[in-house]
């Protein structure tokens, strides 16, 4: 502001300028459209997830919030089975940022394991026993997201490892996925 002024004699002062600086200290603030959820891409340990982006709004001029991943990956990448937060942030024209906000995406894993045994096993028995000692392939398994081995079970409670006695013995294949999912259990028949 600059302050003038004459006496009543038409004789004007020397102007004097005053400074009022305003400041901007009001935060933006970020809305997200809320934790999001999906299942699995059928046989993909992940989903592709739709990620609405954030809003800011301030009291000034504010811009778009950019969406970093935890995992480092593209807001348009496939989400991996499990828990991935989003961080966004922003900050107004005049320099102020945003308390970030977080937002959840969690990609469930529904797809259960399929296990594949080596098939029946017909054997005779060792001579001069009343049973054979067998050597059973182990089932194998396969799943969209990392799996271990099925785990077999004799029906006459005894390992896999030990002799077959005459007649059928059936081992029945288990196994789980690390998300809890169970394999349709498979019978082998020895």
């Amino acid at each position: 502001i600059t302050w003038t002024v004459m006496d009543i004699n038409g004789n004007p002062a020397v102007a004097v300028t005053q400074t009022v600086t305003v400041t901007d200290n009001q935060l933006p603030v970020i809305t997200t459209s809320g934790p999001l959820s999906a299942n699995n891409t059928p046989g993909l340990c992940s989903a592709i997830v739709s990620v609405t982006a954030a809003t800011a709004e301030d009291n000034c001029g504010v811009g778009s919030p950019v969406g970093t991943r935890s995992d480092g990956l593209a807001l348009g990448d496939p989400y991996p089975v499990g828990v991935t937060t989003i961080t966004w942030n922003v900050m107004d024209v005049n320099g102020n940022p945003a308390i970030a906000a977080i937002q959840t995406v969690t990609v469930t894993d529904n797809q259960a394991p399929v296990i594949t045994t080596s098939g029946p096993i017909n054997v005779n028995n060792t001579p001069g026993l009343c049973g054979a000692n067998i050597t059973v392939p182990p089932a194998t398994a396969q799943d969209n997201c990392t799996i271990g081995s099925p785990v077999g079970t004799r029906s006459d409670g005894l390992l896999l490892t030990d002799m077959y006695p005459i007649g059928v013995t059936t081992i029945t294949w288990n196994i789980s996925d690390a998300s809890g999912n169970a394999a349709i259990t498979v019978p082998q028949i020895v």
